[in-house]
């Protein structure tokens, strides 16, 4: 009976678009995505358990060979779409053109420590968000470690730099 109800309300609260959810709902889902667009929603956690807060999440384009064979990912680190995680690894990614897209997460830009999410076999697990939709991607795993930077020797302001010698 409570699923029943809860089905309900699901369907009340998003007349005439769903929700695809594949593996949890978030705490709070993110707003529907425009007309023709897909947005997706998840989080990532460390594979010993804790929250990976404040990391990079990027979608890279699935793109095909000549009749839907094959394919490579492209991340385009101008235009793909991608956010930061919150506190607790949560994440959302909101109107992206639907189509299939691999997930990386980690900084590829500075530290160029990322992971791509893989399927059991090693190979990127691609995934489809269709349009008018927000997917759940569910909990996602990564073995990154995202370095921290090197306190200074003393807290506070960096002294000025002293004077250069002369030549």
């Amino acid at each position: 009976l409570l699923m029943f109800i809860a089905f309900l309300t699901a369907c009340s609260l998003f007349p005439g678009q769903t929700v695809n959810p594949e593996v949890l709902v978030t705490p709070t889902l993110p707003p529907l995505p425009e007309t023709g667009k897909a947005s997706m929603t998840g989080q990532i956690l460390h594979q010993d358990g804790h929250t990976m807060a404040n990391t990079v999440v990027r979608l890279a384009e699935v793109a095909r060979g000549a009749e839907g064979k094959g394919g490579a990912y492209i991340l385009d680190l101008a235009r793909s779409p991608g956010t930061i995680t919150d506190q607790n690894g949560f994440f959302n990614i909101q109107n992206v053109k639907a189509g299939e897209y691999v997930i990386v997460v980690g900084d590829v830009e500075i530290t160029g420590i990322y992971e791509v999410i893989q399927e059991a076999d090693g190979k990127a697990k691609i995934w489809s968000f269709p349009a008018d939709q927000v997917t759940d991607v569910g909990i996602l795993k990564v073995s990154i470690v995202v370095p921290t930077p090197f306190p200074t020797a003393q807290p506070g302001v960096y002294p000025e730099p002293s004077a250069y010698p002369n030549p």
